[in-house]
């Protein structure tokens, strides 16, 4: 209910336990069992197969989000609640602080696209030395001083974020309550609310929301073994024969009877693996991650929305994704920039969901981030495992703004340089402060004209301390477009 009032996005199909999602496919595509050879008839193991249905993205509801009529049930519960009484709205909205005005943040965004760019015209080089000329020569020292020097940038940056966490500077020339509009306070990170469904951006319409996985994947592991007779399944030691519909440029790859395709180049090996129920489905997958001790060796910097290649499975596909803090004992996690050396987060991306336990390499993609370290060429820079398929696991943006006490006074304090108006000053007024010894305040009022304030704390202040305003927002992992087994 509260989401359809607070117009959050449309989320996607919901899965809970108990559902069928098999169906009985009466197609001419079969298995056959030859015990004495490849060739030869054999005996016909299904005709008629319990297979899953082919719907692989969710169709996005344009009008789940839409405010509708609240019930009279809806009605009785939103009527105020009699003095002295606190309802749950309050509580909810109590740790909320802030506006949800759109805002361009360009803040965190990968710079991988314009190592992507670089790396499709590196590709087109020739390795014979004595064919180039002195141009190309130049050009190629060029981009590798450019990507040697974008490397380092982010190599300090990484160092930066390890020294100073989530610190911003407030901009000057824009104001903070609209720089910063997205952002809100939280009282507590660990026990304040924060709806999941609400605000969620258009493609989560199209993932498919489970409502608890492990249930699903034991049940959907104990129908297998029950619906599977011993007489469907073909012997160890065996040669079988699939049917297969394929698209046409899998016809062009391996052509339609395997080997050679029409390009006239054999293709490489073909795997065929088996998918369990639901693992057709696209949803959001989050995996623990850490760098391999090649990465730290070679000093890799791993920065969150930098395009990787992983490996998980049997499966291998190119994607972008966010890192967060690894942390069991509460329902919000923290953003991390980056993939600190020696440091274990949880990396979520866009995927189809798999059953756990379920490995994870992760692999750089020919760009300017394999220029930098050319050493890890062909090396897994990160390794880890599946953690869950969950679309509700809340990941939050947070924000550090700092001010310095020029004047103390026991418990007051007066701030200066963490906002340079005072409109700003009353607009984050409601917001919780805190210092780096530990102590904890709030803003009283504005003081003078260029974004001073009178701040007061639960303790004595002293001179070298830092005051601190933390700002939350929901992070969500990089849409790339449809999802595709491409990895070039």
């Amino acid at each position: 209910r509260r989401q359809r009032r607070r117009g959050g996005g449309a989320a996607g199909r919901l899965i809970k336990p108990g559902g069928s999602d098999v169906d009985v496919d009466d197609a001419e595509a079969g298995v056959r069992s030859a015990s004495g050879g490849a060739g030869g008839g054999g005996q016909r193991l299904l005709s008629a197969r319990r297979v899953m249905d082919r719907e692989y993205e969710a169709e996005p509801d344009s009008l789940a989000g839409e405010q509708t009529w609240p019930t009279e049930a809806e009605l009785a519960a939103a009527r105020p609640a009699p003095p002295g009484a606190r309802g749950d709205d309050d509580d909810y909205q109590r740790g909320w602080t802030g506006a949800l005005d759109a805002e361009s943040d360009a803040e965190g965004e990968s710079d991988g696209e314009g190592g992507a760019a670089m790396g499709q015209a590196m590709g087109g080089y020739s390795d014979d030395d004595e064919a180039m000329d002195a141009d190309e020569e130049a050009a190629a020292e060029e981009d590798d001083g450019a990507a040697r020097r974008a490397y380092l940038q982010q190599r300090a940056a990484r160092d930066e974020d390890a020294k100073f966490p989530d610190e911003v500077d407030t901009p000057v020339d824009v104001a903070a309550r609209v720089r910063f509009a997205r952002y809100r306070g939280l009282a507590s990170l660990k026990s304040s609310p924060w709806h999941p469904r609400e605000n969620l951006p258009p493609e989560y319409g199209r993932v498919f929301h489970f409502e608890h996985w492990p249930t699903l994947q034991r049940q959907a592991l104990k129908e297998q073994a029950v619906d599977e007779p011993p007489e469907g399944r073909a012997p160890a030691g065996s040669y079988v024969r699939l049917q297969l519909r394929v698209p046409r440029r899998f016809v062009e790859l391996y052509g339609a009877e395997g080997g050679v395709g029409q390009a006239g180049e054999a293709a490489a090996p073909l795997v065929l693996s088996s998918l369990n129920t639901h693992e057709n489905r696209l949803a959001v997958l989050h995996f623990t991650l850490s760098l391999t001790a090649a990465a730290e060796a070679a000093e890799l910097v791993l920065r969150g929305k930098a395009p990787l290649v992983l490996q998980a499975g049997f499966r291998r596909y190119a994607a972008r994704p966010i890192f967060s803090e690894d942390n069991r004992r509460s329902t919000k996690h923290k953003l991390e920039r980056f993939v600190q050396p020696g440091r274990q987060v949880v990396a979520t991306v866009y995927a189809p969901a798999m059953y756990a336990p379920c490995p994870l390499l992760a692999f750089l993609p020919d760009g300017e981030a394999l220029r930098a370290t050319p050493q890890l060429a062909g090396l897994p820079v990160a390794s880890g495992a599946l953690l869950s398929v969950d679309a509700d696991r809340i990941i939050l943006k947070r924000i550090l703004l700092t001010g310095a006490p020029f004047r103390c006074h026991k418990k007051k304090a007066s701030v200066r340089w963490m906002f340079f108006s005072p409109d700003d000053v009353r607009w984050f007024k409601p917001v919780e402060l805190h210092t780096k010894f530990g102590r904890k305040g709030h803003i009283r009022s504005s003081l003078g004209t260029h974004g001073y304030m009178k701040c007061y704390f639960d303790g004595t202040m002293q001179q070298h301390d830092t005051v601190c305003m933390s700002l939350y927002k929901r992070a969500f992992p990089k849409w790339s477009g449809p999802f595709s087994y491409e990895c070039e």
